[in-house]
């Protein structure tokens, strides 16, 4: 029953019922859905008193969620903020619990893959032929406008308002994509999906993070399950991922592929790899027809971003300026996970969200050196090197995008820390360092993750 109910609240993230059935919009079932299932999750690993609750992510994830409630709180100087507050952080928390509760072996992580890996296809396929013929374009696709259509918009707001003009604004059939000021991506056609992916830039983070999950169906001499399940849905991802333009999702992608080649021909060689590429201008240029540039007016705005939550944080260190208040203090989002994690909940609530990311990492790379010969130990193998590769992929595009809290970020988590869970009841150790020097580890991480964007905003001043 768990496993049901997980799989239906993962298909109702990536396509919301009132997106393709309007009159059931009102009623918001995959909200519903999410709560029921968190609660449902709750009462199961209670009575059960079963492992993951004594997992140190379990309770990484329920104090980051107490710092979510309060910073809010505080923000806001009302104790009524803790309903908005979990009401937007829950369906998360809803995701994180239910996965951990349902994926309990092997099987089922395989199936949870299949699930994002199906859900992801049907969406760059969709995409594909919205871009191609027109199919249901107001839903798939990101209509472009031309810059006398911005000049005029602008125009009539005034010019103190020009930089909140958006194709929104123009038209109501079409939606803002993540930059808010006009830039080149408004020159193109993107597709988007549905759900969190409706987005071109979210679209583009779920196909990147979907990849790993695709290729782990790939199975030696089985020349053609492996055309028809893993290379002729990953050509569509990739095609996908080509007509999001997403510059973020591009680079994600080139991350990915160099991590995992770094398994086959080493770190070094791998490295070398990354840098031709980036060099040749593969994934700024090529591989989605937008060029990066620091000049260009929406890098610009993610480096003025970026600074912005360093100021917010500087003002609030511990518990920052509040969970969702970001744009309270800045027009535009932060562009950055890692920077609207720390302005929003500070410093505590930075380490708890950045130890989950470490602490997952560090698991899944000791699953993935298992020594053992059974068929058990070739399986945790396996998709430890497969999620390594999603929430690499998921990472890299993230440090570009303001997703800190989305749930696709924490069935990611989940699924890591159920097969962390599914290997110690195989018996398998799970190593990970004593708590005083996990703390160690995950504060001087965060600390030098400040430091790094600290640097490369001052650089970008310069």
């Amino acid at each position: 029953m768990p496993f049901l109910i997980f799989l239906v609240y993962v298909a109702l993230v990536y396509v919301y019922p009132g997106e393709v059935f309007p009159p059931l919009a009102p009623y918001r079932i995959t909200y519903w859905i999410g709560i029921s299932g968190l609660v449902f999750a709750a009462m199961w690993l209670a009575f059960k008193r079963s492992s993951p609750l004594a997992t140190v992510q379990f309770w990484f994830l329920l104090v980051f969620t107490c710092i979510v409630v309060i910073s809010r709180m505080l923000g806001e100087r009302w104790f009524g903020a803790v309903i908005p507050a979990m009401n937007s952080f829950g369906p998360s928390l809803a995701m994180f619990m239910l996965c951990v509760a349902a994926v309990d072996s092997i099987p089922k992580m395989r199936a949870t893959a299949i699930c994002i890996g199906l859900l992801s296809v049907a969406l760059a396929a969709q995409g594909i032929a919205a871009y191609h013929f027109g199919y249901k374009t107001n839903m798939f696709l990101f209509d472009p406008i031309t810059k006398a259509e911005y000049s005029a918009a602008a125009d009539t707001v005034g010019p103190d308002q020009a930089e909140e003009v958006s194709p929104e604004s123009i038209s109501d059939t079409r939606d803002q994509p993540d930059e808010l000021e006009y830039s080149e991506a408004y020159l193109m056609k993107r597709i988007r999906g549905l759900g969190l992916l409706h987005d071109p830039n979210d679209l583009a983070l779920g196909l990147v993070m979907a990849l790993p999950l695709v290729w782990a169906g790939w199975r030696q001499r089985a020349i053609a399950r492996n055309l028809l399940l893993v290379l002729v849905p990953s050509g569509l991802l990739l095609y996908g991922l080509y007509l999001t333009r997403s510059r973020g999702g591009a680079l994600a992608f080139l991350v990915t592929i160099c991590a995992a080649a770094s398994r086959k021909i080493g770190r070094i060689p791998a490295l070398l790899l990354f840098v031709v590429l980036m060099s040749g201008g593969v994934a700024a240029n090529l591989a989605t027809g937008r060029a990066l540039s620091l000049s260009d007016e929406s890098v610009s705005g993610r480096f003025d971003a970026w600074s912005e939550g360093l100021q917010m944080l500087k003002s609030q260190p511990l518990l920052g300026v509040g969970y969702g208040l970001f744009n309270d203090h800045h027009d535009l989002t932060a562009h950055n996970s890692l920077v609207l994690c720390f302005a929003e909940t500070g410093l505590i609530g930075y380490f708890f969200w950045f130890g989950l990311i470490v602490i997952t990492f560090i698991q899944l790379h000791g699953l993935k050196n298992l020594t053992g010969t059974d068929p058990i130990d070739a399986q945790l193998r396996h998709w430890a090197s497969t999620l390594q590769l999603s929430l690499i992929g998921f990472m890299t595009a993230a440090m570009f995008l303001s997703r800190t809290f989305i749930p696709m970020l924490y069935l990611l988590i989940g699924m890591a820390l159920a097969l962390t869970l599914i290997a110690r009841h195989a018996e398998r150790p799970v190593w990970l360092p004593s708590f005083p020097r996990l703390g160690s580890f995950v504060l001087a991480a965060e600390v030098a993750s400040i430091v790094l964007i600290y640097i490369v905003v001052r650089l970008r001043l310069i």
